[in-house]
């Protein structure tokens, strides 16, 4: 398996990848608003010339610092639990880290995402703006589901409201499409 930063011909493939791994066309939709926006880029996992999974990344915000926004990262269904979502996840991170960002952030379970280095926002003073909201499935969304991935010293300073680009105003709580 190969991981590698999106390429134009990825394009269609990676909405597929998106579309099959969270069986919705929420999620591509997401890719589709963000993926031409200053600051975002994605990386897909590549197998027998075939793209099998997908991580989108956006620019976000904490105050008036710009930050990364991970979402959605999904893998096809045959490949998932497989370790390519993980693979996925820990090379978006380096990405972010060789671009010069402070963080990557998202929403989601302290439990399942602390293992890449994900932390509550609650650790650096910041609070989830959709803390409180109840989502369709009838989830309610804690304050420690805002999570962040500092990559460089420079997090210790962020301070201010939590904001993503529109596309992603409705957080999921959950773990990903895929195996990450």
């Amino acid at each position: 398996m190969k991981i590698r930063l999106e390429e134009p011909a990825d394009r269609d493939a990676s909405l597929e990848v998106e579309r099959l791994a969270f069986g919705s066309d929420e999620e591509p939709s997401i890719v589709e608003a963000v993926r031409d926006e200053e600051g975002s880029f994605a990386l897909v996992a590549q197998e027998a010339g075939e793209v099998v999974g997908h991580v989108q990344l956006s620019r976000a915000w904490v105050g008036e610092t710009p930050v990364l926004g991970l979402g959605p990262i999904g893998v096809v269904p045959e490949r998932q639990r497989r370790g390519t979502g993980s693979a996925l996840m820990r090379a978006a991170l380096e990405e972010a880290r060789a671009r010069g960002e402070v963080a990557v952030i998202l929403f989601g379970d302290p439990a399942f995402y602390g293992r890449f280095g994900f932390e509550p926002g609650l650790t650096f003073g910041l609070h989830n703006p959709y803390a409180g909201m109840s989502l369709p499935d009838g989830t309610r969304v804690v304050e420690e589901n805002l999570m962040l991935a500092p990559l460089d010293d420079r997090v210790r300073s962020l301070s201010g409201e939590v904001r993503w680009h529109p596309a992603l105003a409705n957080p999921p709580v959950e773990a990903p499409g895929g195996d990450a």
